[in-house]
């Protein structure tokens, strides 16, 4: 099975709302299991709808940690709080794994990507991510994986 192509998505999401115009996301055209980051960057600067049900487990194997800093932290970013929502989706995927012994380490080299950030956002996650791994605040699904912490709402 090959890789899930945007405008083949956008083709179908076209023809059951045919009234619907083309969108700005329907013009990009990339391999949305395996983006580029220049990718990533024109869909979160985009007003489109998710490309893909899976996008934030796709995008989380890019391990794009500062692109998605970056991204969260720019107030004029649409989709910033998606980004936010990956920090926190990324650590609890990384969290969640069974046995793997570096696990802990990936998680402390992502929030030591943030050190120095002053942004809120940025730094309430750094605490949740400490909490988390010294076991001062247990792990939930819908905190870490499901938009919770990060104040993010599915649609």
């Amino acid at each position: 099975m090959g890789l899930l192509n945007l405008t083949n998505r956008c083709f179908r999401f076209g023809e059951r709302h045919a009234s619907l115009k083309t969108s700005a996301l329907c013009e990009l055209s990339m391999e949305v299991t395996n983006p580029t980051v220049e990718e990533i960057r024109k869909w979160a600067y985009s007003e489109g709808e998710w490309p893909h049900d899976e996008w934030d487990l796709f995008l989380s194997w890019t391990g794009e940690v500062d692109l998605f800093i970056e991204l969260a932290t720019d107030q004029k970013c649409p989709n910033r709080l998606f980004f936010l929502h990956m920090l926190y989706y990324m650590v609890g995927t990384t969290y969640g794994e069974p046995n793997k012994s570096n696990k802990l380490d990936r998680i402390a080299a992502y929030i030591g990507k943030a050190r120095g950030i002053k942004h809120g956002d940025i730094r309430q996650w750094i605490k949740n991510t400490e909490e988390l791994l010294k076991g001062v605040q247990k792990y939930s699904y819908d905190n870490w994986r499901g938009g919770v912490h990060a104040g993010y709402e599915f649609s």
